[in-house]
């Protein structure tokens, strides 16, 4: 008796944390069909892309969240490596790298120049990076 009672209170246990690992999984697809929020993985480095500030007039900024356990983040220059690109193939030079961490858990805010006019898709493209050819993270701003 006791052996099912421990059997029906990990059911249970199990079944909770499906539930809760459900909503958020939820809760994160929500984020990222809002566009704001965008992931790649790949080359053993999973790199999350925040886009701040879409609607402000200010500079574009991104948060951008690398996290891997293989390989140094340190050794990549992020300046030398992201660029902005407009719906017409411009392209926009990075202004200024925020770092707020290191190693294999690195944590930047990428600011490039507000493109000028009417730009209604930007892609922040991120190259060269684990082995990864080029890794991008779209938005369209026309909605």
């Amino acid at each position: 008796m006791v052996g099912r009672s421990v059997m029906l209170k990990r059911a249970l246990a199990l079944s909770v944390g499906l539930l809760l690992g459900g909503l958020f999984m939820i809760g994160e697809s929500r984020a990222a069909a809002s566009g704001q929020t965008q992931t790649n993985s790949g080359g053993g480095v999973t790199i999350k892309v925040i886009y701040q500030n879409p609607k402000s007039a200010e500079d574009v900024r991104f948060q951008v969240a690398l996290d891997t356990h293989s390989v140094d983040l340190d050794a990549y220059d992020l300046k030398a490596v992201s660029l902005l690109r407009d719906e017409a193939g411009k392209t926009y030079e990075l202004t200024r790298v925020e770092n707020k961490g290191s190693g294999h858990h690195r944590q930047v805010v990428l600011v490039f120049p507000r493109p000028s006019g009417e730009v209604k898709r930007l892609e922040l493209v991120l190259k060269d990076i684990a082995g990864v050819k080029e890794r991008s993270f779209r938005w369209d701003l026309s909605q």
